[in-house]
């Protein structure tokens, strides 16, 4: 049981970094024959099990097993391959499920025969794979096997193939699978409620498409999914029975829900009710759409939109009263309000009302709040010449990624400047930033045959050239060595 235990947490290893493989061995490919010659069929289960809960590492599986097999030379290929494509009945499932990757289509057919035979949950992916098979026979026998199996037992058989299923519906011959997955999943003995439970965001937006849910159901959907596309799907559906039966309290609680896309399929149901006033309430949402939908049902009440938005200090209404424009001089005040997100909503909103001053922006480049700074080095219009630098040498990440940004509008040669002075600062994402600078700009400098435009030199002045050589001295520890040189070159 240890070893068992050893030997999926490695495979599981080898499958978060598993990519196709076109020149080298597969390291999945080859841990799966290791673990089928030892001819330990419950560790040849649980390998089995460990891929099936990876769909798309089950196809690259597939298309490394074929392509090691013919297209590179012999000595990748585990020796164990072979005989698993020999198998006989009584062969390890984890052989069998090998062989029905190998290329040699007679085995491959050979291979879905006992899968079929077998009626293994574990090896039904594989199963599905070969429904698609360029080979007729083994297609055929595949997509018949498959289709008998869902049918006789969708409990067990659809979980197993819906993973992989829904990966191959959009490769060829896809469509076949996915209409069998459709029909298995109309089956009352369906398991759709564990389905959509799954961890596959697919097969939860699959399950959820294919049942005929209650009301309750998809409340609880729209509200507790953990991603945006279920959550959305479900609410649209609840919203949709709601409007039908006028279920306005159920509205209310799905308009209360935290995630936006659920707050504007239940205010659109409250729409469609004839309830704009309580849609109203939502005109300083957090959403940009569900701001938008409240405005509407606002026109539609006679409120006054602007007036609202001046009436209060939240993000919601900073935001939308720059949607909606007008005098924000009630803004400049919110400059100083002690919140820092309320601080930066108004330096944004001025921009976007084109009412900003740089006056007002430069103290706030050294604000405490760094989403502030942010916000007003966007909103800064002139960048005085000595400001950035003045700002790179700042204590606070924040304020020195401020002064580098604001570098960049000076011209190239500043540019420079400030990435090789950013090579080196403590903090790794701001050297990050420069050092990837540093590199695009040396090699946009350099001519090269296959490049059409014309390069503009690096006009460097002959003041500024000692202080960017001495620069990229210090800086040149943390460059390669390829940049390092042609800044060199460059700057002579």
């Amino acid at each position: 049981m240890v070893r068992h235990h050893a030997l999926v947490e490695e495979l599981e290893r080898l499958l978060d970094s598993y990519r196709a493989r076109w020149t080298e061995p597969d390291p999945v490919l080859a841990l799966l024959t290791e673990i089928d010659a030892a001819g330990d069929e419950a560790a040849g289960l649980a390998a089995l099990a460990t891929l099936a809960r990876r769909p798309r590492a089950v196809i690259l599986l597939d298309s490394s097993a074929r392509r090691v097999r013919w297209h590179v030379s012999e000595g990748y290929v585990p020796p164990q391959l072979t005989k698993a494509g020999r198998a006989r009945r009584d062969g390890s499932p984890l052989g069998v499920a090998l062989a029905s990757t190998h290329g040699d289509g007679r085995l491959r057919e050979r291979a879905v025969e006992q899968i079929i035979a077998r009626r293994l949950p574990e090896l039904v992916p594989f199963l599905v794979l070969r429904t698609g098979d360029w080979v007729p026979e083994v297609r055929e026998r595949a997509g018949a096997g498959l289709a008998v199996l869902l049918h006789r037992d969708p409990a067990r058989m659809l979980p197993a193939a819906v993973g992989v299923g829904l990966w191959v519906e959009g490769r060829l011959r896809g469509t076949f699978v996915r209409n069998q997955l459709r029909a298995a999943a109309a089956d009352p003995r369906a398991p759709l409620e564990s389905l959509l439970g799954s961890p596959d965001r697919e097969v939860r937006a699959f399950a959820f498409e294919a049942g005929a849910w209650r009301l309750d159901r998809k409340v609880s959907v729209a509200l507790t999914a953990p991603d945006v596309r279920l959550r959305s799907s479900a609410a649209e559906a609840a919203a949709r029975d709601c409007v039908w039966s006028a279920r306005v309290e159920v509205l209310r609680r799905l308009a209360a829900s935290p995630h936006a896309e659920v707050r504007v399929e239940a205010l659109t149901g409250l729409v469609r009710l004839g309830r704009d006033a309580e849609v109203v309430a939502h005109l300083d949402d957090k959403s940009s759409l569900v701001r938008a939908l409240a405005r509407a049902a606002a026109s539609r009440v006679g409120v006054d939109v602007p007036a609202y938005y001046r009436s209060r200090v939240t993000a919601g209404a900073i935001d939308g009263f720059a949607e909606v424009g007008g005098d924000g001089r009630h803004l400049v005040e919110l400059l100083a309000h002690p919140t820092g997100r309320i601080r930066a909503r108004a330096v944004r909103a001025l921009r976007v009302l084109e009412q900003v001053t740089d006056d007002l922006v430069l103290p706030l480049l050294r604000d405490p709040s760094s989403v502030v700074v942010r916000e007003a080095t966007v909103a800064l219009r002139s960048v005085p010449a000595a400001l950035p630098w003045e700002l790179l040498g700042d204590e606070r990440p924040a304020v020195r990624t401020a002064g580098y940004r604001l570098a960049r509008r000076l011209g190239r040669v500043a540019e420079l400047r400030a990435a090789l002075t950013a090579v080196g600062d403590s903090h790794v994402r701001l050297a990050r930033r420069g050092r990837a600078d540093a590199v695009r700009i040396a090699h946009s400098l350099v001519s090269v045959p296959w490049r059409r435009r014309t390069v503009a030199p690096l006009e460097v002045g002959a003041a500024e050239a000692p202080g960017l050589r001495a620069l990229l001295e210090r800086a040149a520890v943390g460059l390669d060595e390829q940049t390092a040189y042609l800044l060199r070159e460059l700057l002579g």
